[in-house]
């Protein structure tokens, strides 16, 4: 299918590990310029060599604690100074820990809100002048289905996710004003190295993969990262303010 995004311009936050990894790498096999920040540079450093020779000028790399206003602005600006504005933004840094909430402190909520809803509202703010004044442009949330299964467990991430989601769908009126699309993205179970650290070694692990939803098995970053191309692309042009979820089957709600 052709998504007609050659010679667009992303920003993917969270870009070198994961599913923004694959993410970026699914963008520029379509033609799109890309820039990713994360805070690691060597994990960066690795995603930009990962992309092949044959995309080298198209995708550039940017360290950047997204917890700060100012490295915001300063990774938006790189952008645009090497690639000429912003059509697409995929906000997907920031994880949000586990724990026992009696055990969590003030400082671990404030903490984990600061980059991942935080990082996203102001990366929108950032963006959405610069879209507007090109005709347009794509804002997709990358949030995750803990918005929509509460757990005792994972009560910082839930509250985030849910919150998320909200701001999605309240980004979208405000993105019609300027032309842009806005959309959210709940993936559930992702083979990454972060759902790899919360499972048991071995053939437990095997196991507990299996039981992790209908089809039997967790998701790929690659399968998520088409998601979002075509989300981002024109063929989806029609869909704003959704939250689709992406998980086989695991959650069976009614809702997402």
């Amino acid at each position: 299918m052709e998504l007609g995004l050659n010679r667009k311009v992303a920003i993917v936050t969270g870009g070198s590990k994961g599913i923004g990894r694959a993410v970026a790498l699914s963008l520029l096999r379509e033609g799109v310029h890309v820039l990713v920040c994360a805070r690691g540079q060597q994990a960066l450093d690795e995603a930009v060599a990962a992309a092949g020779p044959g995309a080298s000028q198209r995708i550039i790399a940017a360290a950047a604690d997204l917890t700060l206003p100012d490295a915001i602005e300063a990774v938006v600006e790189r952008c645009r100074s090497a690639f000429g504005g912003v059509d697409i933004l995929v906000n997907n840094a920031g994880s949000t820990r586990p724990g026992e909430f009696l055990k969590l402190s003030d400082a671990a909520w404030m903490e984990d809100w600061s980059l991942k809803f935080f990082g996203y509202v102001r990366m929108a703010r950032e963006v959405i002048p610069i879209m507007g004044q090109r005709g347009g442009g794509v804002i997709i949330n990358v949030i995750g289905t803990g918005a929509l299964r509460p757990a005792a467990g994972f009560m910082i991430g839930g509250a985030v996710n849910a919150a998320l989601n909200h701001f999605t769908k309240a980004l979208a009126d405000e993105g019609a004003k300027h032309g842009v699309r806005v959309v959210g993205v709940n993936p559930g179970p992702i083979m990454t190295q972060r759902l790899l650290r919360f499972l048991p070694p071995g053939e437990e692990r095997d196991r507990a993969m299996r039981r992790s939803t209908p089809l039997g098995r967790a998701g790929q970053p690659e399968e998520v990262a088409d998601l979002v191309a075509f989300l981002a692309s024109e063929r989806a042009a029609f869909i704003h303010g959704a939250n689709i979820t992406i998980d086989g089957g695991a959650n069976t709600g009614l809702m997402g």
